[in-house]
């Protein structure tokens, strides 16, 4: 009988001390630092187009996408490209459905409907994931006048040296 109690105590201790360990890991969680911040982007979906047809995030990271059917049929909503391949469940009309997906390499995903030939009618569209800073850089050197040169060349004058 003894031993049975002792058992007793043991799970009622791994129980309780299971939960202690689960919430402190909940704190964590919610104090971790990541692209996306935990970010809710709405997507919706019609006969046949994604609204918007391109999202544009800052950095990669984690986000979810919460996908809403204003069509009249079903409709689903996925996310792919990079090795990341995701989707919600298939939807009726008016139904809601999110998925969260790991959007850690920068660059372009697919987004669309994968129910029938509705990408193929229109339901599609992309996640552009940090694509505003590559660009920057390159812009700024060909802004240079076609007449302007910047070689140090005896014979050639620079907009530089007539100041």
């Amino acid at each position: 009988m003894s031993r049975y109690l002792l058992l007793a105590l043991v799970a009622s201790f791994l129980a309780f001390t299971g939960g202690a360990c689960g919430s402190g890991n909940d704190d964590e969680a919610s104090e971790g630092e990541g692209g996306g911040g935990g970010e809710t982007i709405e997507i919706t979906g019609t006969e046949f187009a994604l609204d918007p047809a391109t999202v544009e995030l800052d950095e990669a990271g984690t986000y979810t996408f919460r996908f809403v059917n204003d069509g009249g049929t079903v409709h689903a909503l996925e996310i792919e490209g990079h090795g990341v391949e995701e989707e919600t469940e298939e939807i009726d009309a008016g139904e809601s459905a999110e998925v969260t997906v790991d959007l850690s390499e920068p660059g372009e995903y697919e987004m669309y409907c994968p129910v029938g030939n509705h990408r193929d009618e229109g339901m599609e569209g992309t996640v552009v994931v940090g694509g505003a800073g590559a660009g920057g850089t390159m812009t700024d050197e060909t802004t240079t006048d076609d007449d302007t040169t910047t070689e140090d060349d005896d014979d050639t004058t620079t907009e530089e040296d007539s100041g």
